[in-house]
């Protein structure tokens, strides 16, 4: 029987010093079996190059593979065979494109019984949160599992997140916990899965688009579970330059009304749409007097939204 191994996914856009810090976590795991694919997202920092020099000094070595975002095509730019592979794409089109890069690269390497972990690089692992992890999805695989997450505590080991609780359900194993939805800086599934779950949406470029994949997953009456023992540390929004920066209202704004325009109907969608816009005229007024920079990327964020602007958009 071939033994298990463990993808994980970094996806690192300027944020080099964040993506060496969660891998020296990784390095410590429980569980060595693990292959690490750092994408990195056309970074203007020279993230990969401080990743590769930080990588030479622990005496670990990795392969280099470039993406052409436009052809698909990945070539191999160095002769080393290695565990850790570096990534680079020519074109930034966000979380959800970045990670999908990852999953078309490892879906011609990988087992169809292996795993695939995409983990946010402004993370730090436990040394037991892979082996936690492969142990409550072995324990779920007969109650339909599609997704795993884990409970996402923040840097002072306070409780960040669970996931959305489904309310009535529950599994045998109090370890693990039914959910609507997980957070998208720790998620696991297997390799044979992806026919069923597919790619992640681009259409958002930052934010909601593993909401929208999990509602999706959902509908096809697939399951997704938190394991309460697998435990991530989690820098909340630091890579984006704060839960309030313009870059996060912007996106946050806009992608919370292109998500409902897309799966809500009837008077739910008129009432939600209604609702929305209201409360993000208010919050435009309210950060006009209070920063004016934070009022625009809601104002441009709500407008965006109700005209349906998909994608990457410039933030001035």
């Amino acid at each position: 029987m071939k033994t298990e191994t463990t993808w994980i996914l970094l996806l690192n856009y300027n944020g080099h010093k964040d993506t060496c810090e969660c891998i020296e976590t990784l390095f410590a795991s429980n569980l060595k079996l693990f292959h690490i694919l750092i994408i990195d997202n056309a970074s203007t920092d020279n993230s990969l190059i401080n990743i590769d020099n930080w990588l030479e000094s622990k005496d670990i070595e990795s392969s280099k593979v470039s993406y052409t975002a436009s052809s698909e095509m990945f070539r191999t730019t160095s002769d080393s065979i290695s565990n850790i592979a570096l990534i680079s794409s020519d074109f930034n089109n966000g979380y959800a494109s970045g990670n999908n890069i990852g999953m078309k690269y490892l879906l011609k390497h990988a087992s169809k019984k292996d795993f695939i972990w995409i983990l946010n690089n402004d993370t730090l692992v436990r040394p037991d949160t892979l082996e936690n992890m492969i142990n409550s999805y072995h324990q779920l695989e007969n109650d339909g599992v599609a997704l795993l997450g884990s409970r996402i505590l923040n840097e002072d080991l306070s409780l960040q997140s669970i996931g959305d609780v489904v309310q009535n359900k529950n599994v045998k194993n109090e370890d693990n916990l039914e959910v609507e939805h997980i957070c998208g800086c720790s998620i696991f599934f297997r390799v044979e899965n992806f026919d069923s779950i597919g790619f992640l949406p681009e259409d958002y470029f930052l934010y909601y688009e593993e909401t929208d994949w999990m509602k999706s997953i959902r509908q096809k009456g697939l399951k997704i579970f938190t394991s309460l023992k697998s435990e991530v540390i989690h820098k909340h929004a630091k890579s984006t330059g704060g839960a309030y920066s313009p870059l996060v209202l912007y996106y946050m704004t806009r992608n919370q009304i292109l998500f409902h325009r897309k799966y809500s109907k009837g008077f739910t969608y008129i009432f939600i749409m209604l609702k929305l816009f209201f409360r993000n005229i208010l919050r435009v007024f309210y950060y006009f007097f209070k920063d004016v920079k934070l009022s625009k990327p809601i104002f441009k964020g709500t407008i965006d939204g109700i005209m349906n602007i998909k994608g990457k958009q410039k933030i001035s």
